[in-house]
Formats: C-alpha cells, sequence, structure tokens
C-alpha cells in the first residue's frame, strides 16, 4: 500500500469538516477542467456557478407554504437581497487553504505570483470520499477518457476526423472550458453559443481563436450552410434560451449547417432500478435532479426528424444517448 493510499483509507469526514463550499466546488471544477488554469478564470467559473444556482423566488401566495417554507422563504429574501458575488480574496484565500491542505498545487511565475492553479493526485480522493460519505457509493467521471472515447465514435460512424469547423452550444450562461479546448484539437475554427453575454473575464489562452455566436429575433448569426458540425453537450427537454424551445433551435442549427454536416446531440440514458430498496433510493434521487435530461432513443429521433434532420442514428456511450442527425 502507497502511502497516499494509506492516508486516504484513514480519512474520516471529520479532517475534511473545514472545507467550504466554495472550496468543494472549486476542487470539483478543477477535476472538470482537466488542466491547470489561470487562477481568475477559475474564480469566475465558481462566481457563475454559485450565482447560477439563485432560486427564483417569485411566489404568488405566501400564505400557502407551510412554516418552515416560509421561514425559508424569508431568509432566502433577506440574502438574496444583500447577496454580492464572490470577492476575489475571499475566494484566492479558499485556494490557499486548499493548497496548505494538498488537495490542489500553486504555479507561480519568476516573481513569485501564483499564475495558475491544477489538482494534484488527492483531489479526485477528498470529493469521491465526500459523495461516498452523503450518497454511500460515488464515481468521479474522468473527463478526458469520457470525451477521447466519444470522440472516437463519433468519427467512427461519422466518418469525419478533422473539421472545418465546429461550434458548441449550451443552452445556459454556464460553459465548459474543459470542451472549447478539447474542440480546438477536433476543427480549424471553434463557434460557440450560450446565453453568456460577456466572456471577456476568461483567459484570453481558453478562447484564443474562438468566434463567439449571437442569436437575435430567434436566429442564430451564422450563415446558412456554414458549420460542419454542432455538438450540444448537455442535451434538455425544458431549456430557457432567447425565448425558443429546444426543436426551434434544432431547426437553426439545421439552417447553419452546411450540406454533408451534422449536429451532435448527448443526453443521460433512462437507467432501471434494481430491486435493492437502499439502492433504488438514491437512483431516484439522481433521477430526479436530472430529468430535464433523460431522454430515450425514441424522443432523440424524434426531435431531429421534426427539425429536417435525416439518416439519423442513436448511440449508447456509458450511460449516454448520443443522437446523431444529418444534413443532406
Amino acid at each position: 500500500m502507497s502511502n497516499q493510499d494509506f492516508l486516504i483509507d484513514r480519512l474520516r469526514i471529520g479532517d475534511l469538516i473545514d472545507l467550504s463550499m466554495v472550496e468543494i466546488i472549486s476542487l470539483n471544477a478543477l477535476l472538470e477542467y482537466g488542466k491547470p488554469i489561470v487562477r481568475y478564470t477559475l474564480y469566475v467559473i465558481v462566481n457563475e456557478y454559485i450565482q447560477s444556482k439563485k432560486l427564483n423566488l417569485e411566489i404568488e401566495d405566501l400564505n400557502s407554504l407551510p412554516h418552515h417554507e416560509k421561514k425559508l422563504y424569508q431568509y432566502l429574501q433577506i440574502k438574496n437581497n444583500h447577496d454580492t458575488d464572490l470577492s476575489t480574496s475571499s475566494f484566492y484565500n479558499n485556494l490557499s487553504n486548499l493548497e496548505k491542505k494538498g488537495f490542489i498545487k500553486f504555479n507561480e511565475n519568476n516573481k513569485g505570483r501564483v499564475e495558475t492553479v491544477e489538482i494534484t493526485s488527492l483531489t479526485r480522493y477528498v470529493i469521491k470520499y465526500l459523495l461516498q460519505y452523503f450518497m454511500d457509493s460515488a464515481v468521479i467521471p474522468d473527463f478526458v477518457k469520457f470525451d477521447e472515447g466519444l470522440t472516437q465514435k463519433i468519427k467512427e460512424r461519422s466518418g469525419k476526423t478533422y473539421l472545418e469547423n465546429i461550434m458548441a452550444l449550451w443552452f445556459s450562461e454556464y460553459i465548459q472550458l474543459r470542451l472549447i479546448n478539447w474542440f480546438k484539437n477536433l476543427a480549424n475554427e471553434v463557434f460557440i453559443l450560450s446565453r453568456k453575454k460577456k466572456y471577456e473575464e476568461y483567459s484570453k489562452t481558453d478562447l484564443e481563436n474562438v468566434h463567439i455566436a449571437k442569436v437575435h429575433k430567434k436566429m442564430i448569426r451564422e450563415p446558412n450552410n456554414f458549420i460542419e458540425m454542432v455538438a450540444i453537450p448537455n442535451y434538455k427537454k425544458e431549456i430557457h434560451f432567447y425565448n425558443m424551445e429546444r426543436i426551434d433551435v434544432l431547426k437553426e442549427l439545421y439552417r447553419i449547417i452546411k450540406p454533408g454536416g451534422m449536429v451532435v446531440l448527448v443526453a443521460k440514458a433512462p437507467f432501471p432500478l434494481t430491486q435493492d430498496i437502499a439502492a433504488d433510493e438514491l437512483l431516484k434521487i439522481y433521477r430526479e435532479s436530472i430529468s430535464n435530461a433523460i431522454f430515450t432513443k425514441e424522443e432523440l429521433i424524434n426531435d431531429l426528424e421534426t427539425a429536417g434532420f435525416s439518416n439519423n442514428e442513436i448511440l449508447n456511450y456509458r450511460g449516454m444517448l448520443i443522437g446523431l442527425g444529418y444534413v443532406e
């Protein structure tokens, strides 16, 4: 047994009790990013995630709520009225706490200033341990291996090995910089489209040679027959995207994709229960939390056909359904 395994095996929840939610979210963001990241860019990602999770507090009849929910509602109102962005100094202090524990690594320039932050061999174990504590067992995806495997599967089915251009589309303001960097390896040009209005806070390295697409009056700015491939990494049923429904978006993508091009929809596949009462309770909680992203094969095929795509096919990949739609 290695010294690292020796420590991990003896880790107690009390040893991690002083980790803040900001620190836990930061560790998870670093794992997803997969390589050293500019410290301020990490701050932007974590702050956006925190702000995007605020509740909609518009309730017509407050008296209809149970007493305990009224108390929560009043607390959240006060909190939201006084809530501000996470300060950089507070965030950098959180990172210092993680670095002192060995959970992350600072990379400094020749002047001794922190330039980038990256994971250590302990980072994944910390998040995995926390999940195991709350849900008995958990698996932290290796995002890099997942991206590599899925990309290879799509290449095999489509016959496309390198692209003239590719567009990545997210239905939210939160975009995955890991995937943007991954797409740079697959195409000469990368376009991104999301609900995010400003990208200036991201580092120049992440958005270098990346084009920002826009939507105006429910039309994507790019011209007809222009993009070779569009990928939607988190396809969802209910979206809030420039007053468009998901089929409206797919129809617009059909317009801008060139003949011979394709769209790739990544959704969660339905999964069965196990007949184990404890495991099924956990699965039900998980299923409810991602219900907006669960599609059947028939639903994906119907979406693609309704939008005009042809020769459509659905791939199963590690619990995900991958919808491939082609433009003739």
